[in-house]
Order: structure tokens, then sequence, then C-alpha cells
């Protein structure tokens, strides 16, 4: 193989290796999102923006055409359905609804904010894997 057409494989054989790692990592995040987020809803119509996650707590960011008084209300019925107990619910002065629920021990954190600018809302849930968690 000439030079040259080392100079251009080998940036080429680089950036692959690194978007099939940014690849597994994607479906790392989406199953460790899976696992910590198990048993919670994205509200009806919700786009998601952005999926996160580290080793034990994933955070998911959703769009919704709803405002965010109405997706709050959702999710403080559909939580109490699917047996999550909501610890915490405040509203602050910006409008952005922040709730703390627990389902056994597992931990889940809501905060729906209403788009600047715009109609709709944007909600971030944050869930993470407890120890003792047998769900794999």
């Amino acid at each position: 193989m000439r030079r040259s057409t080392l100079f251009i494989v080998l940036p080429l054989l680089a950036l692959l290796a690194a978007g099939c790692d940014r690849e597994r990592n994607t479906e790392d995040a989406r199953a460790l999102a899976a696992r910590a987020l198990r048993g919670a809803l994205a509200y009806p119509q919700s786009t998601l923006v952005n999926l996160s996650a580290g080793t034990d707590a994933a955070e998911l960011t959703f769009t919704s055409p709803a405002a965010a008084a109405d997706v709050a209300e959702w999710y403080r019925r559909a939580l109490a359905v699917n047996g999550w107990e909501v610890k915490s619910d405040q509203t602050g002065r910006d409008g952005a609804i922040a709730m703390y629920a627990q389902q056994g021990q597992r931990p889940l954190w809501l905060t729906v904010r209403p788009n600047v600018g715009g109609p709709g809302s944007t909600y971030t849930m944050i869930g993470a894997v407890v120890a003792g968690d047998s769900i794999k």
C-alpha cells in the first residue's frame, strides 16, 4: 500500500472504530435507562430529545406539545396508578414543576418546564438503579 493511501485509510479506520464505540455506548445508555426508569411512562405525544446515562443513573429529556401544568397533572395520576408514591411536588415561580417519587426503594425525579417563547413543555426524568434491584 502506498504511503499516501495509508494517510487516508488510517484516519478512516479510526473514525469507524470511534463510531462503533459510540454506538455501543448508546446501546449501553439505553439499556441502563430502561432499567433505571422501568415502570415510568413518557407523556403521550412526547419526543425524546436527549438520553444520558452513567453507571447507576439515567436521564431522559422530552418535549411535549402540552402545557407544563397538563403534563404534571398527567404524571400525578400515572405515577400513582403505576405504583409510584409521589413524595414531593413543588411549583417554582418560573412555572417549573419538580416532583420526586419512589417505587419501593427506586427513585424518580421529574422536572417539567414550560417552553420559553412557544407552546408546549420540556420535561426531564431521572432514575437510578438501586442496590438489590434484580431486574437485568
